[in-house]
């Protein structure tokens, strides 16, 4: 039998799980009541305001259910809305409210603040070879 420590799936999801709570940490630790994957949606947001949700779909690689749930609580909690497309009607696009705008500082604030713990210890020549080796995976 095959040792599970050893495959580098496992591995990959082990350092994502902590990573996750890493930011759960540090977004709770400055009062945020949003979760990493309602961030992944803001950062596009943030870069475009007013995308497709196909697109949003695209961008955070996460499927259709998962991103519609994201967007609801999002939309929910007052920091985004979704408006009819007024070139497909039966498509959506995913604005920001001001509300979030109000956090981006704090957030991106977390993010900065998670890269060095995360990757402590790693060169950056490791880190370039790690980071070509993951996009190469995906």
């Amino acid at each position: 039998m095959h040792n599970l420590e050893t495959f580098i799936n496992h591995r990959l999801a082990m350092s994502a799980n902590s990573l996750r709570r890493l930011a759960y940490r540090l977004i709770a630790g400055k009062g945020l009541d949003i979760t990493p994957e309602q961030w992944v949606i803001l950062y596009y947001l943030w870069r475009k305001d007013g995308l497709p949700l196909n697109e949003l779909v695209r961008l955070s690689q996460k499927d259709f259910a998962n991103v519609s749930r994201i967007i609801e609580k999002l939309c929910a909690n007052g920091y985004i809305e979704k408006r009819k497309s007024e070139e497909d009607h039966r498509s959506h696009r995913v604005f920001l409210l001001p509300r979030a705008n109000e956090i981006k500082a704090q957030v991106e604030a977390c993010w900065e603040e998670a890269h060095p713990i995360s990757l402590k210890g790693m060169a950056e020549e490791e880190q370039r070879l790690l980071l070509s080796l993951m996009m190469r995976l995906e």
